[in-house]
């Protein structure tokens, strides 16, 4: 069990191997991720920027959105 302490307190994750994720047409194999129950309704989940700087994105704050360069 991990522990993380942030701006909404202290959280606990599981962290698992997964065989592979998918962003939008992205696959990422064979990489850890830290499960959590965030106990917020309109939050799915959190990409980390060590995993979204691994794959390649770049992150447009002013329009928020979301890009990787082939």
């Amino acid at each position: 069990m991990l522990t993380y302490i942030g701006i909404g307190g202290k959280e606990h994750a599981i962290r698992k191997r997964v065989d592979q994720i998918q962003i939008s047409d992205c696959t990422i194999k064979h990489v850890e991720i830290d499960f959590n129950d965030f106990g917020y309704e309109d939050i799915n989940g959190l990409l980390g920027l060590d995993l979204l700087m691994e794959a390649g994105f770049t992150i447009d704050l002013l329009h928020l959105e979301m890009e990787r360069k082939a």
